[in-house]
């Protein structure tokens, strides 16, 4: 086995040459617990934390590893320190609690998110909560796809399919099983060799029971279902990188609690394509579609070729994009302050060492 099965790109080589020259190894964060971090090397699974320098670098949480992260490590005494996040793409992130607008990065390097939803349970398939979750997949630039787990208990798919393609248009949809074991191949065409996807859901849709089914055994512990409404109870309780046998890598996530928005209004403009466009034959280039002449959003909702739903979702969202945007620009003006003050602080114990006797 080699880092490669673990999603290194073998374009990246001359990167691990450069770090393997500073004495550097490369390692994917697989897992994360009690402040140390269990990495996967191609060759064995390691425990590492980082370093001193490289906490007092860390501006910001999302600074740190993240499940999926590529790090590089110095082995010293045969423990794996983390020096260095390497460069990310196909970033998953929500908005973080509390009074600053700050990323909180659920997962790095994917290539594909599958929201998981289950198909016969109340309130299992909410349309807004889909389109929120699929403007934070836009986000990241990973691939989307609906996975509408528990089939079986479906009373109506035409129903569900036409929901799906109305809240997320040309979205991949995939009913499936993992009681019955239905639609499980075609799960697992979709999940690629080399490939990383994410199960982004709520708790109970049965994310770690697919899992269990992709690997034909128990490798995550799952919860007896409620017969009331069909769901399971919330067993997942951190992400962790899954080497699925078929040689695609699958992150299993605890059950989402709120789908606070993170996402730029670029990335909520692809979320809804019919309303983009609709906005190209607007008078106005800079149209808000709240009212302006020549609307031709305001005209499909008066001829009823846009739903409403979906427009109120859109102004919704790209207001939320834009507060978070503008609040992130205050933080970013915080954060370089910070970062100039331990510039200062370090400069001072310099001085110090540099003034005081030998």
């Amino acid at each position: 086995m080699s880092l490669q099965d673990w999603g290194w790109n073998a374009g990246r080589e001359a990167e691990a040459a450069a770090l393997a020259s500073a004495g550097l190894r490369i390692g994917r964060v697989i897992g994360r617990g009690r402040g140390l971090y269990a990495l996967a090397d191609g060759e064995d699974t390691r425990l590492a934390a980082v370093s001193g320098a490289f906490g007092y670098r860390a501006a910001l949480p999302s600074d740190y590893p993240a499940a999926g992260d590529f790090v590089a490590c110095r082995e010293e005494q045969g423990t794996w320190v983390i020096e260095q996040v390497l460069p990310r793409r196909g970033v998953l992130s929500r908005l973080a609690a509390g009074p600053r607008a700050e990323e909180q990065v659920l997962a790095a390097n994917l290539d594909a998110v599958f929201l998981v939803f289950a198909a016969g349970t109340q309130r299992g398939f909410p349309p807004r909560l889909v389109e929120r979750l699929l403007a934070q997949v836009r986000e990241s630039g990973a691939a989307p796809l609906i996975l509408l787990n528990k089939a079986d208990l479906a009373q109506d798919r035409r129903e569900l399919q036409e929901q799906a393609e109305s809240c997320a248009p040309g979205v991949p949809l995939l009913f499936t099983s993992a009681l019955s074991g239905e639609n499980l191949e075609g799960l697992k065409a979709s999940l690629e060799p080399g490939r990383t996807c994410y199960f982004l859901g709520k708790s109970g849709v049965g994310k770690s029971s697919l899992l269990n089914a992709l690997f034909g055994r128990e490798v995550m512990r799952t919860a007896e279902i409620r017969a009331a409404d069909g769901r399971g109870r919330h067993t997942t309780t951190s992400r962790e990188l899954f080497l699925l046998p078929g040689g695609a890598i699958l992150v299993d996530s605890p059950g989402l609690r709120e789908a606070a928005l993170w996402a730029g209004e670029d990335s909520v403009e692809d979320a809804f394509p019919e309303v983009s466009a609709l906005a190209e034959g607007c008078r106005f280039r800079d149209c808000r579609h709240e009212g302006e002449p020549g609307c031709a959003v305001q005209e499909a909702l008066v001829e009823g070729s846009l739903d409403l739903g979906r427009y109120e979702s859109y102004l919704a969202f790209r207001r939320e994009a834009r507060y978070h945007r503008l609040r992130g620009d205050q933080n970013a003006q915080r954060v370089e302050r910070l970062r100039w003050k331990k510039i200062s602080r370090l400069q001072n114990e310099l001085y110090r060492k540099r003034e005081k006797p030998g």
